[in-house]
């Protein structure tokens, strides 16, 4: 491109990014919802003997385990006992490729409305813990305690308590209740209870994030944040460039995620202690007992909890709002229409990009030139594919862990302890094949004229274009987040007729990579597995928690990434 076209090109960037800046022009308030005045009844010191019991009596609630199955009697004769209607449900998983069987206890209260709120709080625990009086007996005790209050008031709407199972491995139990509860489409809120954190708390903590899509619509995440600061701490909620980032993977921890995926208003309350270090050394070990948790932290906490059932029990109508709606600060939201164009706008500079290659170049394109570097695209995607081919491969020997949706837990033996022999295997014989394909690749051409920077860009374009918008219709924030710099960087360079121009093109082209390395360890970072990054990713792609279009679309990405940086060993004709 010339000077002038150049100019075109960053003038679009320009404005891309001033429609981001003056985005906020183009939200709305969400208006705010009447909180209930009802006094809360919550007893703490009743709650904290409760999971004290729960706790001491059954330490070791692992997923399939025959306490974890015994401690669901304590939770039934306790819900019998307060005159709820019981039920189980079972459903069968698989942890490290044994088959397991899960339960979940359901209490039913029916109100004067057939719409039912539902309460649920995950009673299992990892392996890896004693007790697990912070994650998350804490929540199964404040939930037997709201259970009790509104077993004693008659309710607007029907209850729903609910004690789910595998919430470790992925929420299973919620997950098997949000698609195959009978009841499920007269469920109209969720409120998820996970977990008081150890000590004194510094903050509450809202979870809005779906299971791989969808997420808390902004009426009940402004009831909810209302609801928690009556408590007088601060509240964590997803907003802005973090709530960005959640949306790019949609990975959630607690069990409002398969609600959400279903299209059910969802929402988790959860806390961070003022020890955060601490809370952090126990969660998922031996440490985290009953002894850790303050009487005062289960107060504010169960208030919260009360607070927030009460209000959406007294609700007139449950608001019936899109899930796509973005949070930027506070009230202040973009609808759904606004994002899908702030987003799909991103890809403008690309587009002003390879317009000018064509028009510049296309006198130079034939058919041999464009078959080279699609045969040279192929030939640097076939590693990437590779290695998720031969991820299927070791499943089948048995040779990875097989999980039913999530991966091991943070802290799990299984993370901490990646399989070298396998690990070796995929990436040698990954690296192996990229070998291969680079002589395969060259050995048609090597008495062929030099590649031509000037065809070869072109097809490149075209094909980011495609992969660009591909993402955008898988996930949109993925795109965004992991594309951006691609589309704006692969298009402004030009060829690198010396190689003080071809150094400074490459530093661009490493700089359009960096979210491919950093955004994952934030990911690993806000779920604990900073040092088992990569064999975590393994697992994911084996379990299909990352689904295959996501990795597809992500080496399609790499490999054109790998190509650009190719073809500046090669002047323009």
């Amino acid at each position: 491109m010339n000077a002038k076209q150049t100019r075109k090109v960053l003038i679009a960037i320009a404005g891309v990014l001033a429609a981001w800046i003056l985005s906020p022009l183009f939200g709305f308030r969400q208006a705010p919802l009447s909180i209930s005045s009802e006094p809360l009844s919550c007893d703490a010191a009743r709650a904290h003997q409760t999971i004290r019991e729960f706790v001491t009596q059954f330490p070791e609630r692992v997923f399939g385990s025959f306490e974890s199955r015994h401690s669901t009697g304590y939770l039934h004769d306790t819900l019998e006992s307060l005159g709820y209607e019981l039920d189980y449900t079972q459903f069968n998983a698989r942890i490290a490729g044994r088959k397991q069987v899960g339960r979940n206890v359901l209490g039913y209260k029916a109100g004067r409305n057939p719409e039912i709120i539902a309460l649920i709080a995950h009673y299992d625990t990892a392996a890896t813990t004693v007790q697990g009086a912070m994650s998350n007996g804490s929540g199964v005790g404040v939930l037997l305690e709201i259970a009790r209050i509104l077993a004693t008031n008659p309710t607007d709407r029907s209850i729903l308590i609910i004690f789910s199972d595998g919430g470790e491995w992925g929420m299973l139990g919620a997950l098997d209740l949000a698609t195959s509860y009978a009841e499920r489409d007269r469920i109209a809120a969720v409120l998820s209870l996970d977990y008081v954190a150890i000590g004194d708390l510094a903050a509450l903590s809202l979870e809005e994030t779906g299971l791989l899509k969808g997420f808390t619509p902004p009426w009940y995440r402004m009831l909810a944040l209302r609801a928690a600061e009556e408590q007088g701490l601060p509240v964590l909620s997803a907003s802005g460039f973090g709530e960005h980032m959640t949306r790019t993977f949609y990975i959630p921890r607690s069990d409002q995620g398969p609600f959400l995926n279903s299209g059910i208003p969802a929402i988790n309350l959860g806390s961070r202690s003022v020890d955060r270090q601490k809370e952090q050394a126990v969660y998922h070990s031996p440490l985290d007992t009953i002894e850790n948790l303050k009487t005062s932290s289960i107060e504010k906490f169960g208030l919260s909890a009360e607070r927030i059932v009460r209000t959406l029990d007294a609700l007139p109508d449950i608001p019936r709002e899109s899930m796509d709606s973005y949070r930027l600060w506070h009230a202040l939201f973009l609808g759904p229409n606004t994002i899908r164009v702030l987003h799909g706008v991103v890809i403008l500079p690309l587009l002003f990009c390879l317009f000018y290659c064509i028009k510049n170049h296309h006198g130079r394109m034939n058919p041999a030139g464009i078959l080279r570097e699609l045969l040279a695209f192929i030939a640097a995607s076939i590693p990437f594919l590779m290695i998720y081919f031969l991820i299927g491969l070791f499943r089948v020997l048995r040779m990875l862990p097989v999980y039913t949706l999530y991966p091991a837990t943070a802290k799990d033996p299984v993370l901490d302890n990646p399989s070298l022999g396998v690990m070796g295997g995929i990436f040698g014989i990954a690296a192996i094949v990229a070998g291969l394909c680079i002589l395969f690749y060259m050995f048609p051409f090597r008495n062929s004229p030099k590649q031509d920077f000037n065809i070869s860009k072109p097809v490149l374009l075209c094909l980011t274009l495609i992969t660009v918008i591909l993402a955008l219709f898988h996930n949109s924030y993925w795109a965004v987040t992991f594309l951006t710099l691609p589309c704006w960087i692969w298009g402004l360079a030009g060829p690198g007729r010396d190689w003080n121009k071809r150094l400074r093109h490459w530093i661009w082209f490493a700089a359009a990579g960096l979210p491919f390395l950093i955004v994952p360890w934030f990911l690993a970072s806000s779920i604990g597995i900073d040092t088992s990054l990569i064999w975590y990713q393994v697992l994911a792609l084996n379990t299909g928690l990352f689904s295959a279009p996501g990795y597809f679309l992500a080496a399609a990405a790499v490999a054109l990434g790998i190509r650009f940086s190719v073809v500046q060993l090669h002047e323009a004709g």
